[in-house]
């Protein structure tokens, strides 16, 4: 892959592994494993799993065939086997070599990731500096990153330690970015403390992930204080301290945590006001006006009515408007979304456009959930009725998959409809058919509600065949259950 994209960061489908799984399409969530490691890294913790480390030790001491270590690792779960398997092989009589030899080997030829990931442990746990280039191509795959990071750290000189993993950092844009960013926290390097402020806290799962070790170890407030920043660095500034206020009470410490986040929101206002307008910086502003409302009780009113003040001002520059409105004129834009959250926002009134979007995109989810809060359920319910294709959204648990973001789009309106008894009966015929368990589950969800004391406008005996059929093949038992409680109520009622 490297001879073909270069260094990286690699496309979407360089990313592929050979064992990648098959799709599977029964409408319910299947994470990824490189999205579990990381979030069972950061949220959920994990079991050490002592007796495979003890078993993989003796198959190593055993000197067993490449082949049989290769498939026993496969079925193992490498986040729960390294750190043991590394002490493990620290109390063991298994010389350095005969380690190493076995990680380069897994690591190498592999064509499973567990079985690879603990051919990197082995390398990090018995290689040297030679190491270094093996070891940042296998981490460009994000699969691997969290493992490659951790091996370099351990292989490389103490000097060049910081310099691999930045280098990694900067081939990646995923979980393998967190990973491997979490571990250049602290650097007193200009450079790497200029890239975390412009860059190195971007990725693909969350912002907040990254934004507080950014804010800290690059230092931005006293970056902010160059009398002319460059507009990288303004820009990078809005994203860390958006994103602080988008973190308040989320996977990391927040903006209350930061503190120099008074003086370095104030200096931002201050960089904004005279800086080009761009949707960015407006999306920057208007996130963190939000977060003003409510601010860390620990900071003095004083301020807090000045940054509100100041915030109100900035955004107050009629080029703000103008900005959005012409961000949602081209229903085809690039930008429509991030422009429709800003116009949102601003409070201006942009019914005509959004509508215009969805004749253009009727894919597009983001605009249907600006729609259900800028027009009443009947002309949603029939904007829908005419965009989405119904039929094939009817398409049974388990079938085939016309496309993730029709089904969201009509899972996103049959939940606006929920308090609007009879409206978009087309559409919840559709979600009860249709093959995503959280699709089904909104219309039977919405029947429910419509269960009160106003009639519906139309007999409901043929909605109730509906469900009828549809609980008769329903696979989800939870699903199943609230299907009967419904038929029960409305018999009841």
């Amino acid at each position: 892959m490297s001879s073909l994209h270069g260094p990286g960061p690699w496309p979407p489908h360089a990313m592929d592994l050979p064992d990648e799984p098959p799709r599977q399409d029964d409408g319910k969530v299947h994470m990824p494993s490189v999205i579990m490691d990381g979030v069972r890294t950061h949220h959920f913790g994990f079991t050490p799993d002592l007796d495979t480390a003890r078993e993989v030790a003796e198959l190593l001491r055993e000197r067993v065939p490449y082949e049989r270590l290769h498939d026993r690792l496969a079925e193992a779960r490498a986040l729960e086997l390294c750190d043991e398997l590394v002490r493990e092989l620290a109390r063991s009589e298994l010389s350095r070599r005969q380690v190493y030899e076995a990680g380069r080997c897994l690591a190498e030829y592999g064509t499973r990731r567990e079985a690879v990931k603990i051919g990197i442990v082995l390398v990090g746990a018995s290689g040297d500096e030679r190491d270094r280039e093996l070891l940042l191509l296998l981490g460009t795959l994000e699969e691997f990153t969290l493992y490659a990071v951790v091996a370099l750290l351990r292989t490389q000189p103490p000097r060049e330690r910081e310099r691999a993993v930045f280098e990694l950092a900067g081939r990646v844009t995923g979980w393998g970015r967190i990973h491997a960013v979490e571990r250049l926290e602290g650097s007193d390097d200009p450079e790497v403390k200029a890239w975390l402020l412009r860059e190195g806290f971007r990725n693909r799962v969350m912002d907040e992930y990254l934004a507080p070790l950014a804010a800290t170890t690059g230092d931005l407030y006293s970056a902010l204080l160059d009398p002319e920043p460059d507009d990288a660095l303004v820009d990078g500034a809005g994203g860390i301290l958006a994103a602080l206020a988008r973190g308040e009470g989320g996977p990391t410490t927040g903006i209350s945590a930061y503190g120099e986040a008074v003086p370095a929101l104030a200096r931002y206002a201050d960089l904004v006001t005279t800086r080009e307008a761009t949707l960015q910086r407006l999306d920057h502003l208007l996130t963190i006006r939000r977060h003003l409302r409510r601010p860390p009780e620990h900071w003095a009113p004083g301020d807090v009515t000045a940054l509100r003040r100041r915030y109100a001002d900035v955004l107050a520059q009629p080029r703000w408007a103008g900005l959005a409105l012409a961000g949602v004129a081209d229903p085809e834009g690039a930008d429509f979304s991030l422009a429709q959250r800003c116009a949102s926002a601003l409070g201006l009134p942009i019914l005509p456009q959004v509508v215009a979007r969805l004749r253009a995109d009727a894919c597009d989810v983001f605009a249907w959930h600006g729609l259900t809060r800028l027009a009443g359920p009947e002309v949603l319910a029939a904007l829908a009725e005419e965009l989405l294709p119904l039929d094939d959204l009817a398409n049974g648990p388990g079938d085939r998959v016309i496309g993730e973001h029709h089904e969201m789009a009509l899972e996103t309106v049959v939940k606006a409809l929920e308090s609007h008894p009879g409206v978009g009966l087309p559409l919840i015929r559709a979600a009860l058919r249709n093959r995503r368990v959280p699709v089904r589950r909104g219309a039977v969800r919405a029947l429910r509600a419509w269960l009160g004391p106003q009639a519906w406008p139309e007999s409901p005996e043929n909605v109730v065949a509906w469900v009828r059929a549809v609980h008769a093949v329903e696979p989800d038992g939870q699903l199943r259950e609230d299907m009967q409680a419904f038929l029960i109520e409305y018999k009841q009622r």
